[in-house]
């Protein structure tokens, strides 16, 4: 078994490429910088003018890298099909035409390089030092696999336990690590700052997030009435086209300040958290066939969803 790198360099170039063969069906700004220096790029594709606009982040851990790939071989596919292609007898062509679609397809790009890298990949020293200082006490036979699993940002922050919403009551780390610590206050990083500035640009109808792992669906995060029905349909609608279950949030017990609870609490827009992949991230190069079979259309089946 082999490890899938896919790193922030390879994502800008890739993404390069796509806007230049796709404009204008496709184009990419940096709307933020990391704590190091990284740009978080916002990808957007379709139209513009639609009223449907739908917002996916990938990435908002370091170590779920490979949901970057995914998302960009996904906006790959859906731009060569417009010419041509169908999804259930509906053209690329009218799908891509009636919504757009806003992508940050890493949204920690600090905390990739350091799962890729190790704290090296960290150009600013005083970063640096602070990351060295997280493994003290971790054996040095043990730093590599360290490194490897980290999910937070440079700063130490996890970013999906740094939204606003259940923030003050979630514990949580104490200090800054690869997991589990929540910032000094809500939307304290520039990665979460990125989400949230995305979403209030243009009119978002829904907030769809990657991780990895469980092969499942996350949704029921605390909405009632048309909201819940709204966020129901969605759970639906993606568990049809991905082969993964759906699991109410609610019932699992999962923890709050995340991206999805934000967007369901405090905005009030249908939000899910697509976990892909089987085994612990980061997940291994064989896997990806699998991701890729059960999220291969994902793009279109939103778009006719929101057509």
């Amino acid at each position: 078994m082999s490890e899938l790198l896919y790193s922030h360099e390879e994502m800008l170039h890739n993404l390069q490429i796509l806007c230049r063969r796709y404009r204008p069906l496709a184009f990419a700004r940096t709307t933020a910088l990391t704590r190091d220096g990284r740009a978080i790029v916002l990808l957007t594709m379709g139209n513009p003018r639609a009223k449907k606009h739908l917002l996916i982040q990938a990435s908002i851990h370091g170590r779920e890298y490979v949901n970057s790939l995914l998302v960009m071989k996904q906006a790959k596919a859906f731009l060569e099909g417009y010419p041509f292609s169908r999804y259930r007898g509906i053209f690329y062509k009218e799908l891509l035409n009636s919504v757009c679609f806003h992508i940050l397809p890493m949204t920690n790009p600090d905390g990739a390089a350091i799962c890729q890298q190790g704290p090296r990949a960290i150009r600013n020293a005083a970063l640096r030092q602070k990351l060295c200082a997280a493994c003290q006490g971790i054996p040095p036979r043990q730093r590599a696999d360290f490194w490897k699993r980290w999910k937070a940002n440079a700063s130490g922050v996890d970013l999906n336990r740094n939204f606003s919403a259940g923030w003050q009551e979630y514990q949580g780390a104490p200090l800054p690590g690869p997991e589990k610590y929540k910032g000094p206050h809500p939307a304290s990083e520039p990665e979460t700052r990125a989400i949230l500035a995305a979403a209030r640009e243009v009119p978002v109808c829904c907030v769809i997030s990657l991780h990895s792992s469980g092969n499942l669906i996350y949704w029921d995060y605390g909405s009632s009435g048309n909201l819940h029905q709204q966020e129901t349909a969605l759970a639906r609608l993606l568990s049809a086209a991905t082969g993964y279950p759906a699991v109410s949030v609610q019932k699992d017990s999962a923890d709050t300040a995340g991206c999805s609870d934000y967007f369901v609490r405090v905005r009030g827009i249908p939000a899910v958290t697509i976990e892909n992949g089987a085994g612990s991230a980061p997940l291994e190069r064989e896997e990806f066939p699998a991701l890729w079979a059960a999220s291969r259309e994902l793009l279109p089946a939103l778009a006719r969803f929101y057509l």
